[in-house]
């Protein structure tokens, strides 16, 4: 299968961009879009991911107001329509690459719609290419890069439209790709290996302040990921060496309230900041961990076209309520925090991913 994209001379294969090197279900490739605003009026996490193996193109759109979280989402078909980034309602555009995207959410049944377009401010971060193996057997391996940056457009709830302005709206994004179990298929049923997770405080934080941005990321497992960190400037990307933070949680301790981090560069210059929660987001409701109505999770096909989606109410810091008005706890601590940031003298905002993770 041709597509426009193979007119460019940048094949790494013997094939067209159709296709992947390998037959691995799980190899996948796709965005994940955030954007806050810092009087706490709009937070969301997004994705848009294609499963080029299994056909299949999936995404989502987790929108927090007032203390409600609206998800979509949407699944598709991925061939032969390969180069629109989308599915359903959801669309996402590269305007120029590594410097604007746009977002789109059409009107729904769910009764939300935005479109925001993010604006680069720093240098992106490349990180390490990550392969994880155990005793030789490949687990999995990934290729990620960090931008973060301002955003602007709007958001609608029920036909209420709040306005995003670029002086008060920060984006933060990366774009992934490899193999990703159990992304595009269901858990394999291969010999049993110990699980990954290490119990203690996994922080991954992105963050943008009107001078800088940057991230840190901290695993009880020591998973290297992307990295310890980077301050990401306009014009270069500096190594952190060493993080600390001092933070608060609501009641019963799984969900982060405020706090601070100190991060010391590799040129021994010392940034500090203190920040404030803005509300949190579930990307279960985007289908992380299963969370399609199936239960099957990501990448999995639906049919040629596909739409889902619900309105829960997220005022605790950890049980929900969904539309029929039952309450339920997830039984991990994944949530996406989204913080007023503040630091030398500057407002800012963070994606501050703060999770307590538990015995297996």
């Amino acid at each position: 299968m041709l597509l426009g994209i193979d007119e460019y001379p940048f094949h790494q294969v013997t094939d067209t961009f159709a296709a992947v090197a390998g037959s691995d279900p799980s190899w996948n490739d796709g965005h994940y879009v955030c954007a806050a605003d810092q009087a706490g009026e709009i937070a969301f996490a997004s994705n848009v991911r294609l499963y080029a193996n299994n056909d299949v193109l999936d995404g989502f759109v987790c929108l927090r107001h007032r203390d409600r979280q609206y998800n979509v989402r949407v699944s598709r078909r991925l061939r032969p329509d390969m180069e629109h980034l989308g599915a359903g309602p959801l669309r996402l555009e590269i305007i120029e690459p590594l410097n604007a995207v746009r977002l789109v959410l059409d009107e729904n049944a769910v009764g939300i719609a935005l479109d925001v377009t993010c604006h680069t401010a720093n240098v992106p971060y490349m990180g390490p290419i990550e392969i994880r193996r155990l005793e030789g057997r490949l687990m999995s391996e990934r290729a990620t890069y960090e931008i973060t940056g301002e955003a602007e457009g709007w958001v609608e709830i029920g036909g209420e439209r709040v306005v995003l302005e670029r002086a008060t709206t920060s984006f933060f994004r990366n774009h992934s790709w490899g193999y990703q179990p159990p992304r595009g298929r269901p858990v394999a049923h291969g010999a049993p290996v110990p699980a990954k997770r290490v119990p203690g405080l996994r922080q991954w934080v992105l963050f943008h302040t009107p001078h800088h941005g940057g991230f840190f990321f901290e695993d009880p497992s020591g998973r290297a990921a992307a990295g310890r960190g980077a301050v990401l400037q306009d014009d270069r990307v500096i190594p952190i060496v060493d993080v600390a933070t001092d933070l608060e949680f609501y009641e019963g301790g799984r969900r982060v309230r405020r706090g601070s981090f100190r991060l010391t560069d590799v040129e021994a210059t010392v940034r500090e900041y203190e920040f404030e929660s803005l509300g949190w987001v579930y990307c279960q409701g985007g289908g992380y961990f299963g969370g399609f109505d199936d239960g099957l999770g990501q990448g999995i096909y639906r049919g040629d076209h596909h739409f889902e989606g619900e309105v829960w109410d997220v005022s605790h810091p950890t049980t929900l309520v969904d539309p029929s008005g039952r309450s339920f706890e997830f039984e991990h601590d994944w949530a996406e925090s989204f913080t007023l940031l503040r630091h030398a003298g500057t407002a800012g905002l963070a994606h501050y991913e703060c999770v307590r993770v538990g015995q297996p």
